[in-house]
């Protein structure tokens, strides 16, 4: 669903730009009345963003018609704003504007919270999410932002004073290069078209009964404190002797599966016990892991970034960044110490 909502968004962007360039031209016939159509589209970009953003989670389009109706609503609204127009421009015009205005700002703040939410469900389930956590479609997110922001600024300032060219027709160019560098960067991270998409849901606990009232917060999960306390010693244990936070692709479920436990039941270990989430868990193991390999002569020969590929880590960028945070160095600034 990802790649088909980018590619309608794109081609959604063309016909914008289009409709704006029309409403200006001196040529094509009857161009002002591109202007109100202009006004409408302008209104849809955030809700693209969403469905883009929602995309990342659902594969369904079943999981998409709360959306789709929203939507039909806003076109219902601007259908009627049409019928109208010619006998109510000016008002039409501006109640047009805000209900553009005020549908981007949702489905912008919808879409941000949403994007969180799911990179704290990976953090839940992946012990490395920097090729799984869409960095593509937060640039997406904040370029959009950029843009409905210039040309609020922009309408606002054509509206206060008189500039020789159209500052529509400049709003139309930025958008283009905007689609441009879209464009470009979606073919540089071009896995983002065609890597499996990790449901929302997937591994999500299963709520089980509870078997005393006096359970913690966890106690749908049916995990008593003293179980809670067994179980993190095992985790302890296994995560020291087997290591096995030096596999790339470690997830909750194979460490629930090796220990023999449910996924959920780790989570709430991890939660309470060690106030941490998968993703740092597995990952401050890893950092101690690099550091007690740079102490040891045995790996001498290799380089940091072979240590941390060794110990599990799968990029550079997110190697350096999660060293910095726990240990306030850098790598080579640590090795040098």
């Amino acid at each position: 669903m990802l790649d088909k909502h980018v590619s309608a968004w794109l081609l959604f962007l063309t016909i914008h730009i289009l409709c704006i360039s029309a409403s200006q031209s001196e040529i094509i016939p009857y161009s002002s009345s591109f202007l109100y159509p202009s006004y409408i589209l302008a209104g849809l970009h955030g809700f693209f963003l969403y469905l883009c953003t929602k995309s990342l989670m659902s594969n369904s389009p079943k999981d998409f018609r709360k959306e789709y109706i929203s939507i039909a609503g806003y076109i219902a609204i601007a259908v009627i704003g049409f019928i109208f127009y010619n006998s109510y421009p000016q008002t039409i015009t501006v109640i047009t504007r805000i209900l553009a205005f005020l549908c981007n700002a949702l489905f912008i703040i919808l879409a941000v919270r949403l994007f969180h939410r799911y990179k704290k469900f990976l953090q839940t389930h992946f012990s490395n999410i920097d090729k799984l956590s869409f960095n593509w479609m937060r640039f997406l997110a904040f370029g959009l932002i950029i843009l409905l922001s210039g040309a609020l600024v922009l309408v606002l300032l054509s509206e206060i004073f008189s500039f020789p060219v159209s500052l529509y027709s400049v709003f139309a160019i930025i958008v283009l290069l905007f689609v441009n560098v879209l464009g470009f960067r979606g073919i540089k991270h071009s896995t983002i078209f065609n890597q499996t998409i990790i449901p929302y849901n997937q591994g999500q606990p299963e709520k089980q009964p509870a078997t005393n009232k006096e359970e913690t917060s966890y106690a749908n999960y049916g995990l008593k404190q003293e179980d809670a306390i067994i179980l993190s010693e095992r985790l302890k244990t296994y995560m020291e002797d087997e290591k096995p936070y030096t596999n790339m692709d470690l997830t909750l479920k194979d460490l629930a599966s090796a220990l023999d436990t449910y996924p959920h039941y780790i989570t709430q270990v991890l939660n309470t016990l060690f106030n941490q989430n998968f993703y740092e868990f597995i990952n401050t193991y890893r950092v101690e892991e690099v550091q007690r390999r740079l102490h040891d002569s045995q790996f001498m020969n290799l380089t940091i970034l072979a240590i941390a590929y060794d110990c599990g880590f799968n990029s550079k960028s997110a190697f350096n960044r999660i060293f910095k945070q726990k240990t306030g160095l850098t790598p080579s600034e640590y090795k040098k110490q």
